[in-house]
């Protein structure tokens, strides 16, 4: 069974559904849970413009407030062991980012969300779960968002 989980937010629905499945993994396998964040100051978003450097940290440091409050005694996952570590991408991809702290963590699984950018931005940027997938030397659970899914195929139909 896993023994070292390493748990991937980036302020999506799906990174907190892949959050709460790490840890009810974490808890039957009395796992030890490694929950980041990635930040990338120079990032250029195509569509939404440059990410500024305080907006990225403070999003971090919200997340994963969140995520010590759900270890935490009268947590919802109390008695999880979980350390939490905001990663700087110093330039670098942010699944190279990931695959550094999985290898530095000694990761057994890696979990993380898959809602991925869409369309053409998808083309443009690629997709970082798809990116960790096809790159990993452990095993990664995905956890999808399936309504926004489900929204999203509905759309297109139309």
């Amino acid at each position: 069974m896993y023994k070292r989980i390493l748990v991937a937010l980036d302020d999506s629905v799906s990174a907190r559904l892949a959050l709460e499945e790490a840890l009810k993994l974490a808890h039957a396998a009395d796992a030890m849970l490694m929950v980041a964040c990635v930040v990338s100051h120079d990032v250029c978003d195509p569509v939404g413009g440059v990410v500024g450097e305080e907006a990225g940290d403070a999003g971090a440091h919200r997340q994963l407030d969140h995520a010590r409050d759900l270890c935490e005694p009268g947590g919802v996952h109390c008695g999880v062991r979980c350390i939490t570590q905001i990663i700087d991408a110093h330039g670098a991809s942010i699944p190279s980012a990931l695959m550094q702290a999985a290898q530095a963590f000694d990761a057994d699984l890696i979990v993380m969300g898959a809602h991925g950018p869409r369309g053409v931005r998808r083309h443009l940027i690629g997709s970082v779960a798809e990116t960790v997938l096809r790159s990993s030397h452990v095993p990664v659970l995905t956890v999808r968002d399936d309504q926004r899914d489900d929204e999203h195929d509905a759309a297109l139909a139309l």
